[in-house]
């Protein structure tokens, strides 16, 4: 039964994004989740057979293939880790290497680039996912894929420009390198209706419009690639106008794991392509729903090269279920993701600093579009240095940016109470010093010695 459902669904899946588009509001939720399952175990089965490296780890945690009969069995499986994939990524393929016809690398911003490799149906699989999502806003035109595009190795131009192909729109890639009125004037010349960009460089290209950017007729903004604020959704809508969806993904799962629908309370996960669990980093446990943790994925629908248990090191938790969204969509939802776990920092006398925490108080300054904020020891004190991009002039003041840290509880005791935190380096940098050549910027650095 549970065959005949999974073949089902991938022939229906298999239809163009438009048409898909107009179905998917009619599926129950029982079969999405029985749908889930059985891919799961399939892609637990297909893995040990075809992946000699992941079948030793498994074999070592004393897993036969006789166990993949539950979902319940992927608590006794190891987690894969960024680090696994940056050592040696052709440990976890699949089929042999003349079907692997694409590789997606992450951005490297905090360590060394990832590697995924994917073959012509994992790769068409994954831009037609994304490209149902676009088909799902309506009235979208035309799309403007705003990336830095000047990296070889970082393919998420390549990968926009397949799935608005896919969906049937016209498209562009206008990366990050024209001057924002050269973005401007190709925004009006084609009508492009949708921008999908990184949160700070959208912020940027906003901040310098010296325009009304509601005359464009802008209607949807998605963003991702960095976790950002409420205030700069608020910021958005304002000065163009338009709906502002916020996108979950990474490389390693090619982008497209969740996304808002426009009711905006959630973000619906991609179930029949990612499981997903939501677990305790410390100890590896699951945590039920409603509950922060670090959200860890298995993907449902690749062959050239599954990834099972992948830690994303991103705190998000799983909404408890409800009732049929509004918008219609039967997937299941998590939280807006709130950071990473490696950018989370303890300070001062064991304060607990978290990346949102830090944006919130950063860039709710008005002109503020990005920053990047570094921590070093200097005997036993933490000594924090912050550079932020700003548009205005004159630039902000260090008493200001001082006072908005000063904001946050975890700081302001550690300054004030303890002495055991101050501030150096805190400054005005021009727009697009942080990050000139790289897909995103590196908020937080922590050069304290281990």
């Amino acid at each position: 039964m549970l065959d005949r459902l999974c073949c089902s669904i991938e022939r229906w899946g298999r239809a163009e994004p438009t048409r898909l588009a107009n179905r998917i509001n009619r599926v129950p939720r029982w079969y999405i989740r029985r749908v889930s399952r059985a891919k799961l175990l399939r892609t637990l089965r297909y893995v040990y057979r075809n992946s000699s490296a992941q079948r030793c780890l498994w074999q070592d945690a004393g897993l036969k293939h006789s166990d993949l009969r539950s979902p319940a069995v992927l608590e006794h499986i190891p987690f894969t880790t960024s680090d696994d994939l940056a050592h040696d990524p052709k440990s976890y393929c699949c089929v042999p290497d003349n079907r692997l016809i694409h590789i997606v690398s992450t951005s490297g911003t905090k360590n060394r680039p990832k590697r995924v490799y994917l073959t012509a149906e994992d790769f068409d699989h994954q831009t037609r996912t994304v490209a149902l999502n676009l088909r799902r806003l309506p009235g979208i035109r035309a799309v403007a894929s705003m990336f830095l595009l000047n990296d070889p190795t970082w393919s998420t131009g390549a990968f926009n420009r397949a799935a608005i192909a896919r969906a049937g729109l016209l498209g562009f890639l206008s990366g990050e390198h024209l001057l924002p009125a050269e973005q401007f004037e190709l925004i009006k010349r084609y009508e492009i209706n949708c921008l999908v960009s990184t949160p700070s460089y959208i912020a940027r290209l906003t901040a310098e419009a010296h325009r009304d950017l509601r005359e464009l007729d802008v209607r949807y903004i998605l963003l991702g690639g960095q976790p950002w604020t409420e205030q700069l959704r608020a910021r958005l809508r304002h000065a163009w106008d338009a709906t502002v969806i916020d996108t979950y993904g990474c490389a390693e799962a090619i982008f497209g794991i969740a996304s808002e629908c426009l009711c905006q309370d959630g973000l619906h996960v991609a179930e029949t392509d990612f499981w997903i669990e939501i677990i305790d980093p410390a100890t590896g446990i699951s945590l039920p729903d409603g509950q922060e943790g670090e959200l860890v994925f298995t993907t449902l629908s690749r062959t050239g090269m599954p990834l099972v248990r992948y830690r994303t090191g991103d705190l998000t938790s799983l909404i408890p279920l409800a009732p049929r969204c509004p918008c219609g969509l039967p997937l299941r939802k998590i939280s807006r993701v709130r950071g990473r776990l490696d950018d989370m920092l303890i300070i001062g006398a064991g304060w607990n600093l978290y990346p949102d925490q830090i944006d919130l108080a950063v860039l709710s300054i008005p002109g503020i579009t990005d920053y990047q904020l570094t921590i070093e020891k200097n005997g036993y004190s933490d000594v924090i240095h912050l550079l932020v991009e700003d548009a205005n002039v004159p630039t902000c003041s260090r008493e200001v940016l001082c006072n908005a840290l000063m904001g946050i509880a975890a700081i302001r005791s550690s300054v004030m109470d303890t002495s055991l935190l101050s501030f150096g380096r805190t400054e005005s940098v021009p727009l697009g010093f942080l990050s000139p050549d790289r897909a995103k910027t590196p908020r937080i650095i922590d050069r304290r010695p281990s």
